[in-house]
């Protein structure tokens, strides 16, 4: 039998006037997919009443913005620089299990 495994919330949106932000969005997109049964993709729209204050108190960062990953069971992974590091390094897996130090 299958072990279950953890599911990985990403904070996003697709509603952002930024370029940017939505290239950001986009490829933590494309990285989690290819771990699928890893995570549950949240979209949460900054421009929708409340939405970017919810995550912000669920990241319990008040200053948080979009593309952020977090584990119901870990809390707060890790915004798009500390992913991308971990991407780069090829240590995707620890940073989903809240083991990456970035030490660049």
């Amino acid at each position: 039998m299958a072990e279950e495994k953890e599911e990985i919330i990403l904070f996003m949106t697709t509603m952002s006037s930024s370029l940017e932000v939505k290239k950001k969005c986009q490829k933590i997109s494309t990285v989690m997919a290819s771990v699928a049964d890893r995570y549950k993709l949240i979209e949460k729209d900054v421009s929708e009443k409340g939405g970017l204050a919810n995550m912000r108190e669920t990241l319990k960062e008040p200053k948080a913005l979009v593309p952020q990953l977090y584990s119901e069971k870990l809390g707060a992974l890790g915004d798009y620089n500390l992913f991308e590091n971990a991407v780069e390094d090829g240590e995707l897996e620890k940073f989903l299990q809240k083991e990456y130090e970035f030490s660049g």
